[in-house]
């Protein structure tokens, strides 16, 4: 009997973190699930914890790969998946008891090509409950289209789209590969923006389980991915391009103001990452400069009227559009962080 639910969870050092994420898909009250565990190249007893669980229970597939990054092995467990339905979760993270029974018993109810549930974000001290600012229950084609293309790939007010998570999601493999939607292999950060977005698009319906917090997402406070880092930048380009050729042509609905917006968003967190790199203020200005005098920030500002965001933002991003960079750099280096958002962005700080 092939499997309800194929679970799909990339792997990489994650030795103090891998028995509780793999121990709560195993305590699902739905038991009618596989287990896809791609070990990507770790380093430490990951590998050896993964061969380990196989060995114990037949549901669970191991594939052992050179390092290729979370895009890459998630692409690998779709093509390695049997079950009717897709899951993510990433392997520091873990899931409430219930969350694929009710999923599941409602994406078969309404015949659903995916669904999505709340989170919690936690760390050892800390427990945020999270949650997105669209109404939840079932949306048609139509109420997608009505309802949640002005969001598809950036809220007005800065904000990444409902999807932005792929790990809260269920969803309907065939649907994924009738699309052919799968991550971009060449993409590091950011990347379950991009693919959120198109399977939003795609979808003929979607349920949101609006207010059940099924998802547990660790988050280190101590983390180092928020520092500046030019592959990112260079991620962020990339992104905008490939939203530009996917959306930017479709006769359906103008996305090119969510476009710019997600363009601004990169822009933002870039410059506010700057004020934690390991440089002098002279290498800290020519780096703003750098980012500010981009061509594809220029092209944010072409007929682009301010968002919807506090003053505060308004002047930062006045700051960014007429080039202002000296005045900006004062405002970083006396630590007011003007770039960094306080935004739902956790895909960009869940990186491997």
């Amino acid at each position: 009997m092939l499997p309800k639910i194929s679970v799909i969870i990339p792997v990489y050092n994650v030795e103090n973190y891998l028995h509780r994420c793999i121990d709560s898909i195993l305590n699902q009250t739905l038991q009618g699930f596989e287990i896809i565990l791609i070990n990507d190249g770790s380093m430490d007893n990951s590998g050896q914890i993964c061969d380990d669980y196989a060995q114990k229970d037949s549901r669970i597939k191991v594939m052992h790969k050179k390092n290729a990054r979370v895009s890459a092995a998630r692409n690998d467990g779709i093509k390695m998946a049997k079950g009717k339905y897709l899951s993510f979760i990433d392997s520091d993270d873990w899931i409430e008891p219930a969350m694929y029974q009710e999923m599941f018993n409602k994406a078969e109810d309404l015949d659903l090509d995916f669904i999505m549930c709340d989170y919690k974000k936690k760390s050892n001290d800390y427990e945020d409950k999270r949650t997105q600012p669209i109404r939840g229950g079932y949306y048609s084609k139509d109420d997608i289209r009505n309802e949640l293309f002005h969001c598809l790939v950036m809220f007005e007010d800065i904000e990444f789209p409902p999807t932005i998570s792929n790990w809260v999601c269920l969803f309907n493999l065939e649907f994924l590969k009738n699309n052919s939607l799968y991550y971009d292999e060449d993409i590091h950060y950011s990347e379950d923006s991009i693919l959120g977005s198109k399977i939003m698009f795609h979808a003929k319906n979607f349920y949101y389980l609006k207010g059940y917090h099924f998802y547990n997402y660790f988050y280190n406070p101590n983390s180092t991915t928020n520092t500046y880092n030019e592959k990112k930048w260079n991620a962020y380009l990339k992104i905008n391009d490939r939203l530009i050729k996917y959306f930017g042509k479709t006769s359906e609905f103008d996305f090119s103001r969510q476009i710019k917006i997600n363009m601004l968003y990169f822009t933002l967190n870039t410059l506010g990452q700057i004020q934690y790199s390991e440089c002098d203020k002279e290498e800290r200005i020519d780096r703003l400069k750098n980012i500010m005098y981009h061509p594809k920030v220029r092209d944010i500002f072409i007929n682009f009227k301010l968002p919807n965001v506090s003053w505060k933002m308004k002047v930062c991003i006045l700051l960014i559009k007429f080039k202002m960079v000296k005045i900006y750099s004062l405002l970083i280096l006396n630590n007011q962080r003007p770039g960094t958002l306080h935004l739902n962005d956790e895909t960009l700080n869940k990186q491997q």
